[in-house]
């Protein structure tokens, strides 16, 4: 009779918040998407490197679903005490029939283990068909061959899955004993009669409390604008908490003043149905104010996170043909002990054979003259704080000769070549934060003192060159001088740029013939290398894709996760609301309203709950994204309209739906009666 009546329950259930239950099925499919990796990694076709790669993240990705675990943990908890709160007259009614409370619980188990499995089989099916196509994304971003690519299936996201929502599931069980077990029967019988206790607060409380919200919201701003999020010090934890406390007493005060300031214009206030929906919404806004404030944090993680996380990936790949030139650099740093030469040269000592190892390299020295990049930028560019500009200025600029340069392009494919005379110079840069001031210098073709030489410029603006084989655009300014100038100065570090040799059948087979070699002449000797760090093209490739797809991923997985919570939850409270209202809506339909009116203010109601946090999640994010932009673009430039455009697609298809859904729901709801 227990598990009839509770499958019975189910399905009307099914119907009445049918918002739940989908959250649950997509909350379960993300969670089996993302920690699916493993098998990505068994079906691509993935070189060493990407398997490190894949594995790194699928480590990081099973620490962060503990984290999403939690916090699903608490949306479906939340939930279900809504539900629970619905349904307190129909469990009275039980008890009213004779059905003691430990019959009560059995009905709940039931249904709490139904909706467990019909969720988890759902998420799962749907999960394994999702992970597919993430599988061909994944693909996509390390471009690797597909030829390969079968149907998988992880039976690893599978059992994790089921672990960790059956453990949720586990407290969602003990949560509805112990709410039946405190039951008493005029409590269920009466509880659709009780309303919200309202707390009135004097007008002149509430906006003193909401001009301290905007002062310390405007403190946390000021202070996260100066940090400029480059350090996690006090001044960065500061922010947060002034943040989170401004927040918090930002929707405190609004319910205090709310109704005076609308009230204030009669237009706005006696117009259709908005004093019904004003006082709705001020008697439930003392209760919620603490789930608005979460809500509207969540909100501003999701547009942080998924805005700068996808810009922050973007730049790290989009340069990556230009900032490897070649296929593999060493470099060596000045040594203390003396032993301190070209690279070439140490190499040959030790018996490694570079010549016959490549098909071309160029051994040359960056070199210092005595310039300073405050003779190129005697002006703070805007991008440098002021502490930055002081260390930056005085920084040694690295010059190189003539015929390095020449060598230089020469190998990587490049027609550009100097000819500089005997006193003429070039300036070299790829930062793109400094193309400008470096243009500044150049235009005015200034002369410099380099090394007790004076030299003249011989171009009004700089050349877009990188020399050696990185991660990312870091040539701040290099000066090109004479041979005869260059061989005076003092040399600073070495450089050895490299092509591997022609004909090999791919890049993965001649960079593992090209460190065979090399590991089998020095091994872990470090003393006996002739260099302080190696770095090949594939490896700059690899490692910028693999933090590129990490990066995204995460940031993905965490919007998703948060913007789905934060939604259902006011989806949940509006389905919630509504139900409490049926009474209040027939009444209004008695004395002459009419359906329209009603649909506008359900629609009104429902749009300010969802756009109240929304909005001031939205304030958050235009400083916090700035302030995150800025310190990206010191790894390069970010498309911050592809950002922006991602980010409104994701709050308009997830927000949005929820949003159209509660309405529809709600609108049901107040229709029928129920």
């Amino acid at each position: 009779m227990y598990f009839k009546l509770s499958l019975k329950n189910v399905r009307r259930s099914l119907k009445d918040y049918a918002i739940y239950f989908l959250t649950l099925t997509f909350g379960i499919c993300i969670f089996y998407v993302f920690n699916s990796l493993d098998s990505q990694q068994a079906m691509l076709d993935l070189n060493s490197a990407q398997r490190e790669i894949i594995e790194m993240l699928t480590s990081m990705m099973g620490y962060i679903s503990v984290f999403i675990s939690v916090i699903l943990g608490f949306l479906i908890i939340y939930a279900n005490k809504f539900l629970i709160k619905r349904r307190k007259k129909e469990l009275g009614i039980y008890m009213t029939l004779g059905m003691n409370k430990g019959g009560i619980s059995r009905v709940l188990l039931y249904e709490t283990v139904s909706i467990g499995v019909i969720s988890m089989a759902v998420g799962l099916l749907l999960g394994v068909f999702l992970s597919q196509a993430f599988s061909i994304i994944t693909a996509n971003l390390f471009e690797v061959d597909l030829r390969s690519y079968t149907f998988a299936f992880s039976g690893s996201a599978c059992v994790k899955s089921i672990l960790y929502f059956g453990l949720i599931f586990l407290c969602v069980m003990l949560f509805n004993w112990i709410s039946v077990s405190k039951c008493k029967l005029i409590d269920l019988m009466t509880a659709n009669r009780k309303n919200e206790t309202l707390k009135v607060r004097k007008l002149w409380v509430s906006v003193v409390l909401f001009l301290v919200s905007l002062v310390l919201l405007g403190a946390a701003y000021a202070m996260i604008i100066h940090n400029g999020m480059m350090m996690l010090d006090k001044e960065f934890t500061g922010s947060l908490i002034l943040g989170s406390v401004g927040t918090l007493l930002f929707f405190f005060s609004l319910s205090g003043f709310l109704v005076k300031v609308v009230q204030a214009n009669k237009r706005i206030y006696l117009k259709n149905l908005n004093m019904f929906v004003l006082r709705q919404i001020n008697s439930k806004i003392n209760t919620t104010f603490v789930s608005m404030s979460v809500i509207c944090i969540m909100l501003l993680v999701t547009i942080g996170t998924l805005s700068t996380g996808m810009g922050m990936s973007r730049v790290l790949t989009k340069d990556l043909q230009q900032t490897s030139p070649y296929d593999v650099t060493f470099t060596l740093f000045d040594r203390e002990d003396g032993r301190f030469e070209k690279i070439s040269e140490g190499m040959e000592k030790s018996g490694y054979p570079i010549q016959d190892s490549t098909s071309g390299y160029v051994d040359f020295a960056f070199r210092d003259g005595g310039v300073c990049y405050g003779d190129l930028v005697p002006e703070q560019p805007e991008f440098l704080p002021d502490d930055a500009y002081q260390r930056f200025k005085d920084t040694a600029v690295d010059i190189i000769s003539e015929s390095d340069y020449n060598a230089l392009m020469a190998l990587a494919g490049d027609e550009s070549r100097f000819s500089l005379g005997e006193n003429g110079y070039a300036v070299l840069v790829d930062y793109d934060k400094m193309i400008q001031p470096i243009e500044e210098f150049t235009a005015k073709q200034q002369t410099l003192q380099v090394g007790g030489f004076s030299l003249s410029s011989l171009y009004d603006k700089p050349f877009i060159k990188t020399l050696m084989t990185q991660g990312m655009k870091n040539n701040t300014g290099t000066l090109v001088v004479p041979d005869s100038v260059a061989q005076s100065l003092r040399s600073t570090r070495y450089i050895l740029n490299a092509q591997y040799p022609a004909g090999a059948e791919n890049p993965d087979a001649a960079e593992d013939a090209f460190f065979d070699t090399l590991n089998g002449v020095y091994g872990k000797e470090y003393d006996r290398m002739p260099y302080d760090q190696v770095q090949s093209k594939l490896e700059v490739y690899n490692s910028a894709k693999g933090l590129s797809t990490t990066i995204s991923y995460v940031a993905i997985y965490i919007g998703i996760v948060f913007l789905i919570t934060s939604a259902a939850v006011l989806a949940l409270q509006q389905l919630s609301e509504s139900s409490d209202n049926v009474g209040r809506y027939r009444l209004l339909r008695k004395i002459g309203v009419d359906k329209k009116m009603i649909n506008h203010s359900i629609f009104t109601q429902i749009a300010i709950y969802f756009l109240m946090p929304l909005a001031l999640a939205l304030v958050h994010a235009v400083v916090g994204i700035r302030v995150a932009n800025r310190a990206i673009e010191q790894f390069g430039d970010i498309n911050a309209l592809g950002s922006i455009l991602f980010v409104a697609a994701f709050l308009i298809v997830i927000y949005g739906g929820y949003f159209l859904a509660t309405y529809l729901g709600s609108k049901a709801i107040v229709r029928d009666g129920r």
